[in-house]
């Protein structure tokens, strides 16, 4: 069994990264550049989760499909499992719902959630998930949706594809506030931000509180927020020219090999896992990882 392919209505695009404040006002530049202007640029910005892209169609206010991102053109038909995750509505609330609308969004496992899942599969003998974007990945494309169900996962909202029935706001930030009234869960540190200088300091602020954030992220989104500009800019190939994403440095720490235990699965594979000192890091403390099999065991030279 497999899951459905989906097309998309409106195409799920990627965004062009950077790595650097300097990568970033150079980005900011563009944007003047492509608009002949030298007003300052109202920003809308978001952490940029680690998990998994999602469309959720809904209409006339029901959920009726949810789909992964694929390739950006056609994805893959959860909807059985996207029903079972708890922040997700089955039914937009309010009024003024339009017809037809899909709400796009990343799927995600909090911290907490994953180190409870990693102990218990750890207690079951099971392979224990990488991380909470693997672990996500792996919960929501389950063909059996009580697997789904049982997992802690959660969704975040960051924009509209389709719409029908309804004019498009007229910002990100309204989109924003109309899903969350809808009953989206929009994330608290989504923020309207003026110009590039205050772009830099909201990545300080968020780079400083990233550990002690009860879920992962990897960077941050920064969206020019005006509809009609974001129109007037366009897309480049797979990505729209209004939208970046800053990706943070990966985290990094060191620690010791307590003990190598081997774990036998169900099929009888054998896989190394590491009893590692505990250490903090990425908002986890992490006390086992799994060495995959022998071979990189040795290739590593991982030893207690």
């Amino acid at each position: 069994d497999k899951f459905t392919q989906v097309t998309h209505a409106m195409p799920m695009l990627s965004l062009d990264n950077v790595f650097d404040e300097a990568e970033l006002t150079a980005f900011n530049q563009r944007v003047l550049d492509r608009l002949n202007t030298d007003d300052v640029i109202t920003y809308a910005a978001e952490p940029k989760l680690d998990g998994l892209a999602i469309s959720i169609r809904y209409e006339n206010g029901l959920l009726l499909q949810a789909a992964t991102r694929g390739d950006g053109a056609v994805g893959e038909d959860v909807t059985e499992n996207v029903r079972t995750i708890r922040n997700v509505p089955l039914k937009l609330h309010g009024k003024n719902i339009p017809q037809v609308v899909e709400i796009r969004g990343e799927i995600y496992m909090p911290k907490a959630g994953f180190e409870k899942l990693n102990q218990q599969r750890l207690a079951n003998n099971e392979k224990l998930f990488v991380n909470p974007r693997n672990a996500a990945a792996g919960s929501l494309r389950q063909l059996d949706s009580s697997v789904t169900a049982s997992r802690p996962l959660a969704l975040f909202c960051y924009g509209l594809g389709e719409l029908q029935g309804m004019e498009r706001p007229s910002s990100h930030t309204e989109a924003m506030q109309i899903i969350s009234e809808w009953g989206g869960a929009v994330s608290p540190d989504t923020q309207q931000l003026k110009g590039v200088d205050e772009c830099l300091e909201y990545l300080h602020r968020l780079g400083e509180r990233r550990a002690s954030l009860s879920y992962e992220i990897d960077g941050v989104v920064f969206k020019v927020d005006d509809s009609r500009l974001q129109e007037r800019l366009g897309f480049v190939s797979r990505a729209p020219r209004w939208a970046i994403a800053y990706k943070f440095p990966a985290q990094e720490e060191s620690t010791q090999v307590v003990d190598i235990e081997v774990q036998v699965g169900r099929t009888g594979a054998l896989t190394p896992v590491a009893r590692l000192q505990p250490v903090f890091v990425g908002g986890v403390t992490v006390s086992n990882a799994t060495l995959h099999n022998e071979d990189e065991v040795r290739r590593k030279d991982v030893r207690t």
